[in-house]
């Protein structure tokens, strides 16, 4: 039989006393032991189920500094040469705050920068050679150009006219040595004559036919009025090309073949007379020989003339033009590469030198006040280590460090409540500004920043003066919800990962699984499981 405590401890009471020998007289009454009162029960609090308003407040600290803030450093080691600006100073954009040793990196710029003036002297001086070439090459072609007019047909120096000049002085000879023939003869020389001049008339006409075709297939421009001549505006007077459209063109080919034909005809004529002079001739043929063979001879180059074949002051002419033309595309076409990249690779070295100087300087970046100064000349400085902080003191705005779970939690643009210590009975509200990335808009996401601070802006002072460097308390709600049923955290329990409450009802105790929703260090919301004015028994 299982006994309490109580029982136990009257039974022990009980056989001390027998052992101490109490008289064993029948008129002595047997003492009657006192019960012991039983054990009080522990009493559980006693909650309620109520509605009301819950919130999951996030309480941290931060600090007042200012909105355009920067912190400046060296992009090179070395040592300090000049600090020019101390703390509280007011510094505008661009001047020099601070400046690392740096006579080397100094003459090396002065030596790029002169090395740019050289090589740009260069590029010039070769520029200006160029143009003298392109002008030269040019007025090579002029004076070709000017020669091959000399021989073309109409020229001064035409051959074709030259060779038909002398033919004709030689028939005039034959004409005058055939004037002591007989008279037999003279019919035949009459005839001769009229066909040698008619094949001589026909044979200008073909050579001017030929060369006014040639002239207008490749020039085309107008063979008999090749230049015109245009007065400008102070009267100096210029030639310029005459051009004629394809239709002239082909009128001159056209009139080039008709006269080969009569020169065909004319010839035919002229070989008919000759027939009939030769047999009339036949005894003067020794004595006229060679006078005939210069005529030959005479005829033969003209006719190469007109054909094209033996006409070599024209086809040297033509090509000392064409010669002269690729001498001016040459020119021309020329280029200057070699100086150019030597002015480009110089401006380069220059870029180089500059940025080594610029990377051994501090310089403002903004109007602002010096609030942070940590070297002085002597000092080593390391290559992006902040060393000197301006800002902007006139706006000012709280920066707070949070860690990753409460930011996660929280977005840009939620409201925040600020306090000073001095004065934590003043709210001032606020909202979050930015928050660092990848949590909000402190960067682009290609390069990660280097400040991860959660800014927040007020945008009621409350008539307070803040200063940079306070320090703050910050308060946000991250979660909020009015009219939820909440219990203490005492009165619901757990157990295996389930989360229950004891509820009291007129039948007696029960457990009551729940479900939870926001849950604060004082307060937990209950979503499912039970109902506003239920009684919860307390842990």
């Amino acid at each position: 039989m299982f006994r309490t405590p109580q029982a136990l401890l009257m039974l022990i009471v009980a056989a001390l006393l027998t052992a101490c020998g109490a008289p064993a007289t029948s008129q002595i009454e047997e003492a009657t032991p006192t019960p012991l009162p039983p054990a009080p029960e522990i009493e559980r609090p006693i909650y309620t189920v109520e509605r009301g308003v819950i919130e999951n407040p996030l309480e941290t600290g931060g600090r007042v500094t200012p909105v355009d803030f920067k912190a400046l450093a060296f992009q090179r080691p070395g040592i300090v040469a000049a600090v020019n600006i101390d703390r509280g100073q007011q510094v505008e954009p661009g001047q020099v705050l601070a400046e690392l040793e740096q006579d080397a990196e100094l003459e090396a710029l002065a030596d790029a920068q002169d090395t740019v003036v050289q090589t740009q002297r260069d590029f010039e001086s070769a520029e200006r050679a160029r143009s003298k070439r392109i002008e030269q090459a040019r007025l090579d072609l002029q004076d070709a150009q000017r020669a091959l007019e000399l021989v073309l047909p109409g020229g001064l120096d035409d051959p074709i006219r030259k060779a038909q000049d002398e033919l004709d002085a030689l028939r005039r000879e034959a004409k005058q040595t055939d004037a002591t023939g007989s008279e037999g003869k003279t019919g035949a020389e009459y005839a001769l004559l009229q066909a040698t001049e008619a094949l001589s008339d026909t044979q200008r006409k073909v050579s001017e036919a030929f060369w006014n075709a040639d002239w207008a297939q490749k020039y085309r421009t107008d063979p008999i009025q090749p230049f015109t001549e245009v007065a400008d505006e102070e009267g100096k007077v210029s030639r310029k090309p005459n051009p004629i459209d394809d239709k002239k063109v082909q009128e001159y080919q056209d009139a080039y073949v008709t006269a080969q034909r009569t020169l065909r005809d004319a010839e035919r004529a002229l070989d008919t007379a000759q027939r009939t002079l030769d047999k009339a001739r036949e005894a003067e043929i020794v004595g006229n020989g060679t006078t005939n063979e210069k005529i030959a001879e005479a005829e033969r180059r003209l006719n190469e003339m007109i054909s094209g074949q033996g006409n070599s002051a024209v086809i040297a002419a033509q090509k000392t033009v064409k010669a002269a033309r690729l001498g001016v595309e040459e020119a021309e076409a020329e280029t200057l590469n070699s100086a150019l990249k030597a002015v480009e690779t110089a401006q380069r070295a220059v870029e180089k030198a500059q940025k080594k100087v610029d990377d051994g300087r501090i310089v403002a970046p903004q109007a602002g006040e010096v609030i942070s100064v940590a070297v002085g000349p002597g000092d080593t400085a390391e290559t992006a280590t902040f060393v000197i902080e301006i800002a902007d003191t006139s706006k000012l705005e709280i920066g707070a460090e949070l860690g990753g779970d409460q930011m996660r939690q929280m977005q840009e643009g939620q409201p925040a409540e600020i306090t000073l210590l001095s004065r934590p009975d003043v709210i001032m509200p606020a909202f979050i500004r930015q928050m660092p990335e990848p949590y909000g808009s402190g960067s682009s996401g290609n390069v990660q920043s280097r400040d991860r601070r959660t800014l927040f802006e007020i945008t009621d002072f409350k008539n307070l003066n803040l200063s940079s460097g306070q320090n703050v308390g910050i308060r946000i709600v991250l979660e909020r919800k009015e009219n939820a049923l909440m219990l203490p955290p005492d009165a619901v329990r757990s157990f295996e990962g389930r989360r229950f409450v004891i509820v009291r009802t007129a039948e007696g105790d029960r457990r009551q699984t729940v479900k939870i929703g926001i849950e604060t260090e004082d307060m937990i919301e209950i979503l499912e499981g039970v109902a506003a004015g239920d009684t919860i028994v307390g842990q």
